[in-house]
């Protein structure tokens, strides 16, 4: 150990788990009211603002005051590193989630260096080799505190050595935050790129080559002119072809009649559109798959572990033994948060998938290419379309059928997918180096305090009184007043209690 420490363990320097106030409150006190979900995992950050009357959490709940510290005891909220010094409590105390290990310091340690030190990877790690209790619901016995060693600083060099931690952690906290900012603007940049790919700003247009070469195009409208005829005579074909098969063969045309044309989206309020696009509906660019989906629940899944994507609406959630689709296709979240959603509304799917019910299947028609149409509606306003609770809303078939949409011309959408393609690419380089930082700013934090419980990041001072003459001041004044508080007790119930031992 550095010169000047002592030996000794976290129960021998904390009052662990107490079940008093140093000033008990009355019923009608306010004090802090701490849940987990108040305890930021690994900032020492706390939300005290929440209160409660005493009488209403005097019982049922896990009780602490000022300078306590909160060590979240449950899976995974202990992993991730949920601890804190309890600061700024109202009346200077509070309640909280009985998921909370309470440790009160002694004079011999710091408060915030003791947190600091059951912050370390190195004690959660060895804590979860302890927990006890069923899969899902383990907890940290309190025996594997009040035993696991800790090693004391003299107590001048506690509090440098906080002051340094937090030096230190300052500084890296700074570039976090500069980190975060960045990716923040990431987010809002590729949703730029694609706002721009769909309103012909990303690259030129069309109509803008077609003319500096003098040559002719196909528009939008003349693209979906031709597939949407092309869509009703390939109906023809294959009911025809059904009749023919089943020996009935039609004496007139009026089966034709049958035929439902996809319906054109509402255009009078829409903006205007770069030459050669055109307005359309989902409707009339894709085709719809629902009725080919199947949901299947978990365990089912679990009994049929497979090779086979099974999709839902945020992409991939599970594994199956089967496949409903084996084509290119466009997932269109069906009921999920709408309402502040920062993941994409589609995705592009492509090989052997099983889909559940909770995303739409679009299938691309010769209209659209299934990248664009996939970019085009990651982001596309559809939360105005839904119904239901803010929670859990709903967007029907019907609804995202009628969306409008604005078609470019074929070779216009390959070179805007081309695009957004390359420049997203570049983002997501910057984005993974964002995160490696981050992610060595996190093994940076742990490496200090690692150094700072080796004795490592501060110097020693021979003239700081040791630990081990500090440790045994407070054991001797705490037997004194033991001793003290046991002369002071009434004869009757002192004889009492030898009664009840000798008994």
């Amino acid at each position: 150990m550095p010169t000047g420490w002592a030996r000794a363990t976290i129960g021998g320097v904390v009052e662990l788990n107490p079940r008093s106030f140093t000033s008990e409150p009355a019923n009608d006190d306010l004090v802090s009211f701490v849940p987990m979900a108040a305890v930021e995992a690994e900032s020492d950050r706390l939300d005290s603002s929440i209160s409660r009357h005493w009488k209403d959490v005097s019982k049922g709940y896990t009780r602490f005051q000022e300078a306590d510290i909160l060590f979240a005891k449950i899976t995974p909220c202990m992993e991730n590193g949920k601890v804190a010094v309890a600061r700024g409590l109202i009346g200077g105390r509070g309640a909280g989630s009985t998921e909370f290990h309470v440790l009160r310091p002694t004079q011999a340690v710091c408060s915030q260096l003791l947190m600091y030190f059951v912050l370390q990877l190195e004690v959660r790690r060895a804590a979860r080799m302890k927990m006890k209790g069923a899969a899902g619901q383990l907890r940290v016995p309190p025996e594997f505190l009040r035993d696991y060693a800790f090693d004391v600083p003299p107590r001048p060099e506690q509090d440098r050595i906080v002051q340094k931690i937090e030096e230190q952690f300052t500084r890296l906290d700074a570039a976090v935050a500069a980190l975060k900012r960045v990716r923040i603007s990431l987010k809002r940049y590729r949703a730029a790129v694609l706002k721009a790919a769909c309103e012909g700003r990303l690259v030129p247009t069309e109509a803008e080559l077609a003319r500096n070469d003098g040559r002719s195009y196909e528009t939008g409208e003349e693209l979906l002119s031709r597939v949407l005829k092309e869509r009703r005579t390939k109906w023809e074909a294959d009911q025809l072809a059904k009749m023919v098969s089943c020996g009935k063969a039609p004496q007139t045309d009026d089966w034709r009649n049958k035929y439902k044309e996809p319906d054109p989206p509402e255009t009078d309020s829409l903006a205007s559109l770069p030459t050669g696009w055109k307005w359309a509906s989902i409707d009339q660019i894709a085709e719809c798959l629902d009725g080919r989906r199947v949901p299947v629940n978990k365990n089912e899944r679990a009994r049929r572990s497979g090779s086979v994507p099974y999709y839902g609406a945020n992409a991939r959630v599970g594994w199956i033994d089967d496949f409903l689709f084996d084509e290119p296709l466009v997932l269109v979240v069906e009921d999920e948060t709408f309402v502040g959603r920062t993941l994409p509304f589609s995705y592009l799917i492509t090989g052997k998938s099983w889909v559940n019910n909770h995303a739409h299947v679009l299938r691309p028609t010769g209209a659209v290419t299934s990248e664009f149409l996939n970019y085009s509606l990651a982001f596309y306003p559809f939360t105005p379309l839904t119904t239901g609770s803010t929670g859990r809303r709903k967007l029907t078939q019907k609804a995202l059928l009628q969306a409008q949409y604005p078609l470019p011309p074929i070779a216009e959408q390959v070179r805007i997918a081309t695009e957004i393609e390359r420049v997203l690419s570049v983002a997501d380089e910057i984005d993974s180096d964002l995160q490696k930082n981050m992610e060595r700013a996190k093994r940076l934090r742990q490496s200090i305090l690692k150094r700072a419980f080796e004795g490592k990041l501060v110097p020693q001072d021979p003239r700081d009184e040791p630990a081990a003459a500090l440790l045994e001041r407070i054991r001797t004044e705490q037997l004194a007043e033991s001793a003290q508080r046991c002369t002071h007790k009434p004869k009757q119930k002192q004889a009492k209690t030898v009664a009840m031992e000798v008994s």
